[in-house]
């Protein structure tokens, strides 16, 4: 019996789909950081019935990236809610290979409230300590944002309902300098100085995580709640509160 090939399908937390806007879900597949060779693939997404709501639908193959434009009305008269499921089925060295990943219907997304100018106000020289040919600290941002909100997801809180954006500011910031500093610590620095600044940042997005507070959405209908309320699940279960549950 042959040993089926398990290519990487690089999803960076639950798909967000947003119910009346056209937008195109998407994800790289590869193999030993080399793009998979993809002959062609399709799109299926599912409701949380588990009804299918777009059916094997021809997607978008370019180099190892899989795409789907769905259309702004498909999904109006869906409910808004977590639960769903995408599916890119794709042919690859004659093989069909399924990749799924649960989505989320919401309203609309949410953006990381920092870029690379508010990591250059906290430490003007990080610019001048990237690594050859990056020029901006954007994928440490791209990072931290993945886990921050991926944090938040697996603990059962619906970020994309979160409308106090820059309550997770300071959550942002010291986690992608904490992933900064890591990177530079394994090319730039053999007295540990660089690794023990990244420590300290990661242990103050500990601490910051924990002490969000946010005004959120619950019903998507863009009527928020009167007060800011923990977005942390350990708060929310000891403060006996579960605002924002999809």
């Amino acid at each position: 019996m042959g040993v089926e090939t398990r290519y990487s399908a690089r999803w960076d937390g639950p798909t967000i789909i947003e119910r009346d806007a056209a937008q195109t879900v998407a994800v790289d597949l590869e193999r030993s950081g080399s793009d998979a060779s993809i002959a062609s693939a399709t799109f299926s997404l599912y409701d949380p019935s588990g009804s299918v709501q777009i059916d094997a639908q021809t997607a978008t193959v370019s180099g190892g990236e899989v795409s789907y434009a769905i259309g702004s009305t498909v999904l109006q008269s869906e409910a808004y809610g977590s639960g769903w499921l995408v599916k890119f089925d794709a042919v690859i060295s004659s093989q069909t290979h399924s990749f799924y990943n649960d989505a989320a219907l919401c309203l609309a997304r949410v953006y990381p409230p920092i870029g690379h100018t508010d990591l250059v106000a906290r430490h003007h020289d990080i610019a001048n300590l990237l690594p050859s040919g990056i020029t901006s600290t954007q994928g440490y941002i791209d990072g931290a944002w993945a886990t921050l909100t991926g944090r938040m997801y697996s603990e059962g809180v619906p970020f994309w309902r979160l409308r106090t954006m820059s309550a997770l500011r300071d959550p942002l910031i010291l986690l992608s300098l904490s992933y900064a500093f890591r990177d530079f610590s394994t090319l730039l620095d053999p007295a540990d100085r660089y690794d023990e600044l990244s420590t300290r940042y990661a242990d103050q997005f500990e601490r910051a995580f924990l002490q969000i507070r946010s005004r959120i959405d619950n019903d998507e209908g863009n009527a928020v709640t009167a007060t800011s309320n923990p977005t942390s699940a350990v708060i929310m279960l000891s403060s006996g509160r579960r605002s924002g549950r999809g």
